[in-house]
């Protein structure tokens, strides 16, 4: 039996593990997914401690550009059967305040509303998405080339600090490859053979769900700029 949580010590101990797993380079996505898989489990009796795993999974699911549709079903569903009487209740035994509850109370409507609101995604893995792999690549590269670093420097780090992402998501490696290869060619740096090899040869229809219509578009056109190299 564990220590009931606190109201603020629980949110800030989720996003503390949130940060954690970016820190380790994980998705968005894949970071909030590991930190809920820590606080959640079935047997969870504490029902402020409940409500908030899920009021806190869903605000920071909002950041996403799209949520698997059978996910946001479930979501809607724990959120509207938050018992707030219950939670209420706990405030006598100094788990919150009457402040915090009200919190509680306006933070799960505002998710609520929004999470109904959110496009659906067809794929059902947490991942990178398309604009943020390609906006932390790009980053990192441009920090790499503040500090002189060449080409192939940039392309091992690159590869290796995304290695595990490339290998579990197809759409995340041709994203990581073309940002890598757009961003040597934007700094004078020559493209691997290798590396202009995978992303030529690159079959953008095995791709399937893992990006939006819009997405692959894009990713088609990034990858057809870079042919002439």
């Amino acid at each position: 039996m564990h220590m009931a949580w606190q109201y603020q010590d629980l949110i800030d101990e989720f996003y503390g593990d949130v940060e954690r797993y970016k820190n380790d380079f994980y998705s968005h996505d894949e970071a909030i997914n590991k930190a809920f898989n820590e606080f959640y489990s079935e047997s969870i009796v504490d029902e402020m401690e409940k409500a908030l795993i899920f009021i806190v999974y869903v605000e920071l699911s909002l950041q996403n550009p799209r949520i698997f549709s059978k996910t946001k079903d479930i979501l809607i569903n724990e959120l509207e059967s938050i018992n707030l009487e219950k939670i209420e209740g706990q405030i006598k035994d100094g788990q919150l305040t009457q402040k915090q509850f009200n919190e509680l109370t306006s933070r799960k409507e505002k998710a609520l509303q929004e999470i109904k609101l959110m496009p659906i995604d067809f794929c059902n893995q947490a991942r990178w998405y398309y604009t943020e792999i390609t906006n932390a690549v790009s980053d990192f590269c441009s920090e790499l080339f503040a500090k002189n670093s060449d080409g192939d420097e940039i392309i091992r780090q690159v590869l290796s600090r995304y290695k595990r992402s490339c290998d579990r998501t197809l759409s995340t490696k041709i994203t990581v490859y073309v940002t890598l290869a757009e961003m040597l060619v934007k700094n004078n740096q020559t493209i691997s053979k290798e590396l202009l090899s995978e992303i030529k040869t690159f079959k953008i229809n095995l791709l399937k769900d893992e990006l939006s219509l819009d997405e692959k578009a894009d990713l088609l056109k990034r990858i057809q700029s870079l042919a002439e190299y």
